[in-house]
């Protein structure tokens, strides 16, 4: 064979592979996913974990939530029906104060009522045995007896002592002393003078006893 005949043949072969390369198609290239189409998946997933989660949390706190919501409500109503049920008491008990006080009031207004009652009892008692006394004054006075009427005398002046630390103003007993005076001092030498006296002391007695 010829040198020219081997080129050519080689020329051929050559020309034959690029064809076959060009003409008869390689294996289809698959296209590779991108970044984002191999993480959508696990973005869905941790997406739903997530919700999952979220859900679960909110409904365990929400059940808490209203728990605990209804132990408040529980013990709000129990502290109002306790606040309702002390008012209650201390209503009670202002009630009873206060009656307390209008039975004190008027134990002593009847306190009152009778120490002012006995407090006239009294004054009335003084001016009856001054009354006495000064009557006594005068029958000795009449039997000329100076030194029995002299000694009533002593228990006027006593009576009329007595009077002054009542609650009898004084402007009430006013000359009551110069009456009584004037007899002890003339019971011997004029005891008509000293009867005059005492009848003027005794009518000023009865009128004293008139205006109480």
């Amino acid at each position: 064979m010829k040198p020219t005949d081997d080129v050519q043949t080689e020329d051929k072969a050559g020309v034959n592979e690029l064809r076959d390369s060009v003409t008869d198609p390689a294996v289809e290239m698959t296209p590779k996913k991108s970044f984002i189409d191999r993480a959508i998946p696990w973005v869905i997933v941790t997406v739903v974990f997530f919700l999952i989660g979220a859900a679960t949390v909110y409904f365990t706190l929400y059940q808490k939530q209203t728990l605990e919501l209804k132990t408040v409500q529980a013990e709000l109503s129990e502290s109002t029906n306790n606040l309702t049920a002390v008012g209650a008491k201390l209503d009670a008990l202002i009630d009873e104060h206060n009656n307390v006080l209008a039975d004190l009031a008027a134990a002593q207004t009847s306190i009152e009522e009778k120490n002012a009652a006995l407090a006239k009892a009294e004054q009335n008692s003084v001016i009856y045995k001054f009354q006495a006394d000064v009557n006594a004054a005068r029958v000795a006075l009449l039997k000329l007896d100076p030194a029995s009427s002299r000694q009533a005398l002593n228990f006027v002046m006593a009576d009329l002592a007595a009077l002054e630390k009542t609650e009898i103003d004084a402007n009430a007993l006013s000359g009551f002393k110069a009456r009584i005076e004037e007899a002890n001092a003339n019971l011997e030498t004029d005891p008509q003078k000293a009867l005059g006296a005492l009848d003027t002391l005794y009518s000023n007695l009865l009128l004293l006893v008139n205006n109480l």
